[in-house]
């Protein structure tokens, strides 16, 4: 049947051709011969005789159309227009044809049930040829006994698929309950872990290039920017709904900087590294250890960043860790080491002496990178503040050098005062030495490591008070230099009554000024003892042995052997204001020396006396630390042997 019926256009003309083998030799057999009598010579006759008869056919057509052009013309349109009728005359009677069919094909069907309505649509052929009423299209009113006996089971098999289905849809729907709840409580506990990170003041928000994922920022605005980039973690989903930190770069474990001091290659102090984090960790602990890292990972950036630049001052850059000889003993060294690493060496755990000095440097480390990073803040808000260039490198070790060379500066300054306070002491003197040092302060506002970072980078001045006599006072002040280290301030302080001169501070005395070196400091300090004591001992004679240059001799004849005293010698001061002689003579007296021993090294305080005893001329020498006497009972002895005049 046709897939159109009602269609006006009308079937395709079957081909002429055989339209198979078999069609093709049925042809061929109704032929006189049959299909034996085919032979190849016949095919070619009448092949050429086509050939001929359609060349002869287009000859008589392009004459016919050369000669009778319009004529032709004329015909070729009466030919089409009467084909054209005549096909739509035959698409016509098609249509009217199919539709018959189908009205009697309707009729028929409804005859069984309702013959008076069909017999106006009924056409005579159908109805002599087939009758009324004989083909329908209703069920059976009255089914059979097989049919009544498949119903009951028929039910329960309908039954059966109806539960058997209603059991996969609820098994499909507890399934997909219990995945439900597994999402809502994954749900739950990620963004619970998610909440307790942001109440503990962590940033997080959702990631520019994942909106779906949310990230936490651990790192810090001011670090360098190789390591900014790695200070935002994305924070995705385990399947139980916990929080799984994606580090990226940052991978490959916790890392920390770790101090060493070292004594003749021995390890003696080494700072603390933390414990690993559980593999159950809350997230904010997990966080804080990223934060932890990724500090540790810069600082040690940083300090071989300067490393390379304080090769001249003792830094050392090793495959692995960084050195700074602190003296010829005692070496510091910096490493980044895994927390947890199992390779740290036999007796790493164990402590040391120098345990508290590690963990101080480490510390003070740290606390340098964090005042790096307020700086970087503090100079992009200035005005006119720019970013161009690669950023400098920090100060990170210099400032501790510098600090322990100044360190180093002031225990060596009160050892050698403390010494010299003590030679003196020992010759009955009461010399003292007083040590101020200003106490760290903080701004009101400010955090307190920012103190400790100011005072490592701009060390206190500590300030020396020497008494060596009443009279004879000096204050010594030590000052941090970024070009020498420390400088030595000395200025001469007036000495009790008020407004009293300093004996020290004479046009010749070389104490005020400054000094880079404690070696001057100490040449200068061995200078002031004999001059503090000269002075100091000239006021004593003035007040108690000496008469005035050039008084008149008022002496009885008893001078020339007679029963009177004679007059007490007059006293001056040496040629190097560095002791006391008659003032006649110029040889009779008492000379002071301080300094280092020729012999041991030591500071010692050397007196010479040159007087009379007996009549004879003696020349001795007192030296201190060692000498029985005391400075002033050696001093009187001498003066009062000399020879009066």
């Amino acid at each position: 049947m046709n897939d159109r019926p009602f269609s006006l256009q009308p079937r395709p003309a079957p081909s002429r051709g055989p339209q198979s083998i078999a069609e093709f030799i049925q042809r061929a057999n109704a032929e006189p011969g049959g299909f034996r009598a085919i032979n190849e010579a016949d095919l070619d006759r009448e092949i050429e005789a086509d050939a001929r008869q359609d060349g002869a056919d287009r000859d008589e057509d392009v004459a016919m159309a050369g000669d009778t052009s319009e004529a032709g013309s004329e015909a070729t349109e009466s030919k089409d227009v009467t084909a054209a009728r005549d096909e739509l005359l035959r698409t016509i009677h098609l249509t009217h044809q199919t539709s018959m069919l189908a009205l009697d094909f309707v009729s028929l069907l409804v005859s069984k049930e309702n013959p008076a309505q069909a017999v106006a649509t009924f056409s005579p052929g159908l109805r002599d040829m087939v009758g009324i009423g004989t083909l329908g299209a209703t069920k059976l009113d009255a089914p059979t006994a097989l049919t009544q006996s498949r119903v009951p089971d028929n039910k329960m098999v309908a039954i059966g698929k109806r539960l058997m289905d209603l059991s996969k849809a609820a098994d499909a729907a507890l399934a997909a309950s219990k995945k439900l709840q597994r999402e809502i409580g994954s749900e739950t506990k990620y963004w619970s872990e998610v909440l307790a990170v942001s109440d503990a003041g962590w940033q997080t928000f959702r990631l520019p290039h994942e909106p779906q994922t949310m990230g936490v920022k651990f790192g810090f605005n001011n670090a360098s920017p190789e390591f900014k980039a790695n200070s935002i973690a994305p924070m995705r989903r385990s399947e139980d709904g916990s929080v799984r930190l994606d580090h990226g770069k940052m991978g490959g474990g916790s890392k920390r900087l770790r101090v060493r001091v070292l004594e003749n290659g021995r390890v003696v102090g080494t700072s603390s590294l933390p414990r690993p984090l559980p593999a159950g960790a809350p997230l904010q602990d997990r966080v804080k250890e990223s934060r932890d890292t990724i500090f540790a990972q810069e600082l040690w950036h940083e300090i071989n960043r300067e490393g390379r630049t304080l090769v001249g001052r003792g830094v050392r850059l090793e495959k692995s860790a960084v050195t700074y000889a602190m003296d010829p003993t005692r070496t510091i060294s910096l490493e980044l080491a895994t927390v947890g690493d199992e390779d740290e060496g036999p007796g790493a755990e164990q402590p040391g002496p120098q345990d508290t000095v590690a963990e101080s440097l480490c510390i003070a480390l740290g606390i340098l990178l964090s005042h790096a990073h307020r700086a970087n803040e503090q100079g992009r808000s200035e005005p006119g503040a720019t970013t161009r260039g690669p950023p400098r490198a920090y100060s990170i070790l210099s400032p501790l050098i510098s600090y322990h060379a100044y360190d180093k500066t002031v225990q060596n300054c009160v050892q050698s005062l403390a010494g010299f306070v003590h030679v003196l002491r020992t010759a009955g003197l009461d010399s003292t030495v007083t040590v101020k040092e200003p106490a760290l302060s903080a701004d009101p506002g400010g955090p307190a490591s920012a103190a400790l970072a100011a005072a490592l980078l701009r060390s206190p001045t500590v300030q020396f008070d020497l008494a060596i006599t009443p009279a004879s006072r000096v204050r010594i002040l030590l000052q941090p230099s970024p070009l020498y280290g420390t400088v030595f301030t000395v200025a001469c302080l007036p000495g009790p009554p008020p407004g009293a001169r300093n004996p020290l501070a004479g046009p010749a005395a070389p104490g005020a000024d400054e000094h880079d070196r404690i070696g001057e400091l100490l040449w200068y300090l061995h200078w002031t003892v004999p001059h503090a004591l000269t002075a100091h001992y000239k006021t004593v004679v003035r007040r108690e042995l000496m008469r005035p240059p050039g008084a008149a001799d008022n002496s009885s004849p008893s001078n020339d052997g007679g029963g009177g005293s004679p007059d007490p010698p007059a006293w001056a001061v040496d040629a190097n204001n560095r002791g006391i002689v008659d003032y006649d003579t110029g040889t009779y007296g008492v000379h002071f020396d301080f300094g280092p021993s020729p012999d041991t090294g030591g500071l010692e305080l050397r007196v010479t006396g040159d007087f009379v005893d007996d009549g004879r001329d003696v020349h001795r020498e007192w030296t201190w630390p060692g000498a029985g006497e005391t400075l002033d009972a050696v001093v009187r002895q001498v003066l009062a042997k000399v020879p009066r005049g």
